[in-house]
């Protein structure tokens, strides 16, 4: 396996692990509007691919989305049953 394709499969690795709570969305606040429940009852974001930037909460907000790992420190609501922050 070269380096790309370890990068690759260290990715998939992490983003398996996500519960798809939509907490770190601001599902329990004020959610982005790229949010959306799937018929499981889990949530995805819309635009999961393009979504690093300025973005939207349902109620106007505007806020800059990050990748997760460079917000596992700071606090938001029920950040404790995020699977990423219990693994730190």
């Amino acid at each position: 396996m070269d380096y790309r394709e370890y990068q690759i499969q260290k990715e998939q690795e992490f983003e398996g692990r996500c519960l798809r709570c939509g907490n770190c969305c601001g599902l329990q606040d004020d959610p982005c509007v790229n949010l959306d429940k799937q018929a499981d009852g889990r949530y995805s974001c819309n635009i999961y691919e393009s979504r690093a930037g300025i973005q939207k909460t349902r109620s106007g907000r505007e806020f800059k989305c990050v990748l997760i790992r460079e917000v596992l420190h700071q606090d938001w609501p029920k950040a404790w049953n995020c699977v990423y922050r219990k693994s730190i």
